[in-house]
């Protein structure tokens, strides 16, 4: 009985989460006549001596511990000329620090109350996510008063968007959106909204948590000085979500570690191994479809004995992909390196057979950019850079059987395959051109410090 007890805490918990959620935005809303001073009073101070300012602070979340896995390398294209001082910023972070990466970039985490993790640890999560984007919010309009911040980016849409839209309210500063993932295509997968995932559980609420959901991911984005989208369907993305037109450019990601855009075929880095091997780069979660990958190579193997399948990348899905490579015949033969620094996944990636990215953003790209052909599902983004049988291949999205065959098909054909790669690494270098991404943001960055 008492086990039975302690398995329905938490289901009763996440009954409460979102009434106790709604008295807190009450508080909060209550106790806004009391902040109106302080919020007029760091306005006054940011127009009269910060507007203007040629210092970024840039809203992303993070953790050191991956951060230190991945290297420091992949932060350097966030510097630009029109900006005499930057900074990566986690407002709400589980510790407190500030890295000096390079002269005038710097990597700054503050840490969030103990009261925000009590709660969330209690199992009232919405409720801990409103406190802890409200103090986040708090922290990031003090950092830019004090440390003369003159405009605001974000890299996500979601939390991070909400604090910049807090902070714009707070002290007029201009921000900066950048799209980052497709939510309307997640929710399509996985059947979740982004934001209220419990109230998605319950029938009778569930399309009003999806409206709900978008209208949340929308709302920054109605303030924002301008919204980014990395790809079409990006763009198209935020114009459903209500950004305005006028608002909206297309600027292609250029955060690529330096060596992928500087990588030359003809001087590779060491091989990592000395057999041949089929590679999937990417986050370890549903959406990126590792289990697809395993799938297809268990299909595949038979007709491919010398090769191998790497598997390079973190996440929520770890378990389950540990789990299907364990239960596969073909087990002995799928290496899985986990989490691993960019110079190592550039080893890995160029020295690859095939690249497979059944959905993907920046790893498809480098892979790309390393001459590597690569298999990809026919969704999103995908088809803007991958001309099937051209700049690499697309099969039918979710087609398992189809991504085997292709398998079998490009490693059949090397000369093909390497055709393939050329070409498409030449796509690559011209539409993910960083002097063009570059000179785009500058001038982005220029009108949002000389705005009104």
């Amino acid at each position: 009985m008492d086990n039975k007890i302690k398995k329905n805490i938490p289901v009763v918990v996440r009954f409460f989460d979102y009434p106790v959620c709604v008295i807190v935005i009450i508080i909060c809303g209550l106790g806004l006549p009391f902040a109106l001073p302080w919020m007029f009073k760091q306005r006054r101070a940011w127009q009269n001596s910060v507007k203007g300012s040629p210092k970024a602070l840039i809203l992303r979340g993070f953790t050191l511990e991956k951060v230190n896995k991945r290297g420091y390398g992949h932060f350097m294209p966030f510097q630009n000329h029109s900006l005499k001082w930057v900074a990566i910023m986690d407002p709400v972070n589980n510790l407190e620090t500030k890295i000096k990466i390079k002269d005038n970039l710097y990597l700054i985490a503050l840490k969030s109350p103990k009261i925000v993790g009590f709660i969330e640890q209690s199992g009232l999560v919405a409720t801990s996510i409103i406190l802890r984007e409200l103090i986040g919010s708090i922290k990031v309009a003090n950092f830019c008063v004090r440390d003369q911040i003159g405009v605001l980016r974000v890299y996500g849409h979601n939390y991070q968007a909400l604090q910049a839209f807090l902070v714009s309210i707070f002290i007029k500063i201009p921000f900066i959106l950048d799209i980052v993932g497709n939510y309307e295509l997640i929710h399509r997968l996985t059947g979740k909204a982004f934001y209220f995932r419990t109230l998605n559980k319950i029938p009778v609420i569930r399309n009003f948590a999806h409206r709900a959901s978008n209208w949340l991911l929308g709302w920054p984005m109605r303030s924002a000085f301008r919204v980014l989208g990395r790809n079409k369907n990006n763009y198209e993305h935020a114009f459903a979500l209500g950004a305005p037109v006028d608002r909206l450019s297309l600027l292609r990601i250029s955060n690529f570690n330096a060596a992928f855009n500087e990588f030359n075929p003809e001087q590779p880095p060491a091989r990592p191994a000395d057999y041949p091997y089929i590679l999937f780069v990417g986050r370890l979660a549903k959406i990126n479809f590792p289990l697809d990958v395993i799938e297809a190579f268990n299909i595949a193997a038979p007709q491919l004995p010398d090769h191998r399948l790497v598997i390079i990348g973190d996440g929520a899905l770890k378990p389950v992909v540990v789990n299907k490579i364990e239960q596969s015949v073909y087990k002995d033969r799928i290496v899985f390196l986990g989490s691993c620094p960019s110079d190592t996944v550039l080893e890995w990636t160029a020295h690859a057979g095939i690249a497979i990215c059944p959905y993907s953003g920046s790893t498809l790209v480098e892979a790309m950019l390393c001459s590597i052909p690569v298999i990809a599902y026919d969704v999103e983004w995908h088809a803007e850079i991958v001309i099937d049988d051209y700049t690499g291949f697309l099969v039918p999205f979710g087609d398992i059987e189809a991504l085997a065959a292709k398998m079998v098909h490009v490693i059949g054909d090397q000369e093909a395959a390497e055709k393939v790669g050329r070409s498409g690494r030449d796509l690559a270098r011209v539409v993910f051109d960083k002097e063009k991404i570059y000179a785009k943001e500058t001038n982005i960055y220029s009108q949002a410090l000389s705005a009104n």
